[in-house]
């Protein structure tokens, strides 16, 4: 046996020896990357809309001669509708439950331009006239989290600043009375966040808005009465919300998990 032929024998023998021993040692990989984080509905939102806003206004009063209820009660009932728009702020704050429920609750406040105007002709000439000047709600949301789609319900209170304006006799008897008027506002909407901290929101809701009853004095020795005024509008709306998730983060501090 040459030398060259013990050299490579001895060659041969060590890499099978190398190979037997990697095959034993257990493999290495990479741990796979972290799953993104999933979005979550819950915590504070603050956010801006504008809606359209139509419906009627409802007018009833009465105008007595001498004093109220004596004689000559001239009556005066009228619907008129209206139309107009809302731009306003709203903030809020969402839970979420494990089944996905959602449960929230958001104030908002907007300056309104909704009006009407109507002229009649009952005794030589009877008008109304309404104007909401500032308009708010305080609502409860109740939805279920598709994930970044959130449809839910609403439903609250209502209240708003209305201007309402009515004559008599061609305007010998005007009354012009700005009032804070109050009702309920029920609706649906969805919402879907398209950034993880900014969502976009659609929805309908109807408020009813009733003023408080009346009598006064709107010339020497004629009063005029009224059962209040019933203010019904649609809204039609769509606004942006920025998620702040905490509430560190709703005062500017870094997040604590609170």
């Amino acid at each position: 046996m040459s030398f060259r032929t013990i050299i490579v024998g001895a060659f041969a023998s060590v890499l099978a020896v190398s190979a037997v021993s990697a095959a034993d040692l257990p493999s290495y990989k990479a741990p796979p990357p972290p799953p993104p984080p999933t979005f979550s509905w819950e915590g504070f939102h603050i956010g801006i809309s504008g809606s359209y806003a139509g419906g009627v206004s409802s007018h009833y009063s009465q105008t007595y001669l001498f004093a109220p209820t004596a004689f000559l009660g001239i009556p005066t009932s009228s619907s008129i509708g209206t139309s107009g728009y809302l731009i306003g702020y709203q903030n809020g704050y969402n839970w979420v439950f494990a089944n996905r429920l959602v449960a929230g609750y958001e104030s908002e406040f907007n300056y309104a331009d909704v009006r009407a105007t109507n002229a009649g002709t009952f005794f030589g000439g009877a008008g109304a006239s309404t104007r909401l000047q500032w308009f708010g709600m305080e609502r409860l949301r109740f939805g279920y989290a598709y994930g970044r789609f959130l449809p839910y319900i609403t439903g609250g209170l209502a209240y708003g600043k209305v201007l309402p304006y009515g004559q008599q006799w061609g305007g010998l008897f005007p009354v012009s009375q700005s009032a804070w008027q109050g009702g309920f506002a029920i609706g649906a909407g969805i919402e879907y966040a398209f950034l993880d901290n900014w969502t976009i929101k659609a929805e309908y809701i109807f408020t009813r808005m009733k003023g408080a009853s009346s009598a006064n004095l709107v010339f020497p020795l004629a009063y005029r009465t009224g059962t209040g005024n019933y203010l019904d509008t649609n809204i039609a709306r769509i606004g942006v919300n920025y998620q702040l998730k905490s509430f560190g983060a709703l005062i500017g501090m870094p997040n604590l998990g609170l």
